[in-house]
């Protein structure tokens, strides 16, 4: 792909298993590392506490579901920034870029508070122990407030990095 060919040729002109192959390592990569990530959780944790390694494992669904609520956010505003940028509407790709940050933190507003009220109830569902519930509930709200940052960088870096040539963040 040339420096001069946009987004807008690559998807007009090219064929799917390029532009597959094209964009699908960096998404494969992320899920890499968030994979690695909970096994070295895992193994460094299940080495001092039996009890912290079930609290881990109880809370890496609702890191799951953080990821897709976070990735598919960022991954609908940059569908309709393509979208707009491809029409012309570069103002309008802007101001898509500005709700999107909006929804998402207003997403993650909702879903850290739901998530921490439920926790409790939510942990002891799968954890006995009154340790592993007690790690459970202090880890998943840390984790369910302390995504505001994948929730901005999912929208950061599906909405800004797709189209720096076209939108810059102020």
């Amino acid at each position: 792909m040339t420096e001069q060919m946009t987004e807008a040729d690559l998807f007009g002109k090219e064929k799917i298993w390029k532009i597959l192959f094209k964009l699908a390592p960096p998404v494969m990569l992320a899920q890499l590392i968030q994979a690695l990530y909970n096994i070295v959780d895992s193994y460094f944790v299940g080495k001092y506490s039996q009890d912290g390694l079930t609290a881990l494992s109880v809370i890496f669904p609702i890191q799951l579901i953080i990821t897709v609520l976070a990735a598919g956010t960022g991954v609908g505003v940059n569908t309709q920034m393509a979208r707009l940028f491809a029409q012309k509407k570069e103002k309008e790709a802007g101001c898509t870029a500005g709700t999107g940050m909006v929804l998402s933190l207003l997403t993650w507003a909702v879903f850290a508070l739901i998530t921490t009220l439920i926790m409790p109830f939510y942990v002891k569902t799968s954890a006995q122990s009154a340790d592993a519930v007690s790690y459970g509930i202090l880890y998943g709200r840390i984790v369910c407030i302390g995504s505001i940052g994948i929730f901005l960088e999912s929208m950061w870096s599906d909405t800004c990095c797709h189209h720096h040539r076209n939108f810059r963040v102020l």
